[in-house]
């Protein structure tokens, strides 16, 4: 897979990015040893059972309960709130978030 400039151009729209046109080169060449790097894994043999009969002595069965306790009640919990409402905890309210995303493709 080789990452070009139409590629590149969608993948900064997703991310949200504006890249200058000045480091596009620089994100080109760096996105490619990326792939270049992973498509290097393809090389590995991973057929083998090795790993599987390492990973079996790692195991261990002195692990700890996992008991449920309550360790704040919610009264205490609210109590060390800011700021609470009844049995809710208040926050502020998030300034700049839309409730409608538009993620269709730019033109």
């Amino acid at each position: 897979m080789i990452i070009d400039n139409d590629l590149l151009n969608k993948l900064a729209y997703l991310c949200r990015l504006e890249l200058p046109p000045h480091e596009r080169d620089t994100m080109l060449h760096d996105l490619n040893a990326m792939v270049d790097w992973v498509n290097q894994l393809d090389e590995l043999d991973v057929d083998n059972n090795l790993v599987l009969e390492e990973s079996s002595k790692l195991e261990s069965t002195d692990l700890r309960s996992d008991i449920v306790c309550n360790l704040l009640s919610h009264k205490d919990a609210l109590a060390l709130a800011p700021s609470s409402d009844s049995n809710y905890f208040r926050v502020p309210a998030v300034k700049g978030v839309t409730t409608h995303t538009d993620l269709s493709e730019p033109n």
